[in-house]
């Protein structure tokens, strides 16, 4: 696949214009970087764009891993439950429910799906990945549980 046959095939979609189409890419990052700068150079909207990749970006989990976590209890609200469980340092969120028998919802365990969506009502979390979230999510304070570590006390995170 190349700029010039991509373009070619993208003529062969139905036109519904600018506007209203939306483009979603998933593949290896070399595909993706393609796809992502072939809509560019057609001039399709960045947020009429949406892309999922399955690999944690290497640089944010060496910075998770340097920053120093500890056990800290947090409460999760999921299906009309409220659950209360201490996090280990070396464990996610999501791990540690999954350990209590706490059914949270979940696919890629890398922090790119969002299947583990959740927003932090109370606390601070670190995420180990937030390639799955857009910068608005991040700023309305959702996070992914499979990659989430409790940074301060009085954590609390709602999973619709």
């Amino acid at each position: 696949l190349n700029p010039v046959v991509l373009k070619e095939t993208l003529k062969v979609l139905p036109d519904w214009g600018k506007d209203k189409t939306e483009y979603f890419i998933c593949g290896p990052t070399g595909f993706m970087n393609l796809v992502t700068d072939t809509l560019q150079s057609l001039e399709v909207p960045q947020e009429k764009v949406y892309q999922e990749s399955f690999f944690i970006d290497n640089d944010k989990a060496t910075n998770a891993a340097q920053e120093k976590l500890v056990a800290r209890e947090v409460t999760v609200i999921y299906e009309g439950e409220t659950y209360k469980f201490t996090v280990p340092p070396d464990k996610t969120i999501l791990e540690t429910a999954l350990e209590n028998d706490i059914d949270l919802p979940f696919s890629c365990q890398s922090g790119v799906c969002t299947a583990c969506l959740g927003k932090c009502l109370s606390g601070k979390i670190k995420l180990e990945a937030d390639g799955g979230l857009s910068e608005e999510e991040l700023k309305e304070g959702y996070v992914l549980t499979c990659v989430s570590h409790p940074l301060t006390e009085n954590v609390v995170v709602e999973i619709d």
